[in-house]
């Protein structure tokens, strides 16, 4: 049974789709599509190569690599709402000291695709409970 299904365009020509590892993972692979240095202190757009179509209803998420961040490789937290429909990319951070070398075809982020709850914000008072504080 499917609860979403998203249409994934391929733009570029070696843009990869979007792939888990395992039925069972909560998120795909995402893989560069292009080469890309990121140098110690420095932050780029690694491109994707691909557009998404979701559903109303739905987003998507990307999401960092702890191996890569183990290493000092971070990946911007970003939301995609239903109605982006513009190329993909993901913002990369180097806060290693040496350089970052991104291969196409290299797994860099992760995709999670998640339901959008409808919510209300609504002004007014907070009840106080004993919790709180960080670290709580």
């Amino acid at each position: 049974m499917v609860d979403c299904r998203v249409v994934v365009e391929l733009e570029h020509k070696n843009a990869k789709m979007p792939q888990k590892a395992h039925i069972t993972d909560a998120c795909y692979d995402l893989y560069a599509c292009e080469d890309l240095s990121v140098y110690p202190g420095e932050s780029k757009i690694a491109d994707l190569g691909f557009r998404l179509q979701l559903s109303e209803g739905w987003e998507a998420q990307i999401r960092g690599r702890s191996g890569l961040a183990k290493r000092g490789f971070m990946v911007h937290f970003g939301t995609i709402d239903h109605l982006y429909r513009k190329n993909v990319g993901v913002l990369v951070y180097n806060i290693s000291q040496s350089v970052w070398s991104i291969t196409s075809g290299d797994r860099i982020a992760q995709l999670y695709i998640g339901r959008v709850w409808n919510s209300e914000l609504i002004a007014g008072a907070v009840q106080e409970t004993e919790r709180g504080g960080f670290g709580s």
